[in-house]
């Protein structure tokens, strides 16, 4: 039994390959209509200019977590949150790689697919909120660390 879900397994993620692999412009597409979207919410650095380059590092990132079984999305969601992506840009890439299989696979395939998108997804959101988490505590050491004003 083990063996049959095994290779139920490998033939998704060999399918969900091809699909990234095949549609890689029409998936970077989605990418960068989700970051155009949410583009004022990310911090400052995140211009217009660089969101086609977010977005085909994030295709280009989840390729391998679907090809290399040790590649994980904490890295990944580690970078993004150093780029400057808000918690709802990293979201909307969630449900544009969502959106992209929903369009370019059959209905058996849809159950397998969002677990897959979902693991990624869990370890893309565990380095993000790793970061976010690290960059609030220094920001609240610094507040408490700094002089106080009026207090002459």
């Amino acid at each position: 039994m083990e063996n049959s879900i095994s290779s139920q397994t490998d033939a998704l993620l060999a399918l969900l390959v091809q699909q990234v692999d095949a549609n890689k412009a029409e998936l970077i597409g989605y990418y960068q209509q989700a970051l155009r979207e949410t583009l004022f919410t990310n911090r400052a650095e995140v211009r217009p200019n660089i969101l086609k380059d977010i977005a085909v590092d994030e295709a280009g990132a989840f390729f391998n977590f679907l090809s290399q079984p040790e590649f994980s999305g904490v890295e990944r969601g580690s970078q993004l949150y150093q780029i400057g992506l808000d918690l709802q840009a990293v979201l909307h890439l969630g449900h544009a790689t969502r959106r992209f299989f929903l369009l370019n696979l059959e209905c058996d395939q849809i159950a397998p697919m969002l677990e897959t998108v979902h693991a990624y997804q869990n370890s893309l959101m565990q380095g993000f909120m790793q970061n976010l988490e690290k960059n609030h505590l220094i920001e609240l050491e610094y507040i408490r660390n700094s002089p106080k004003r009026g207090s002459d």
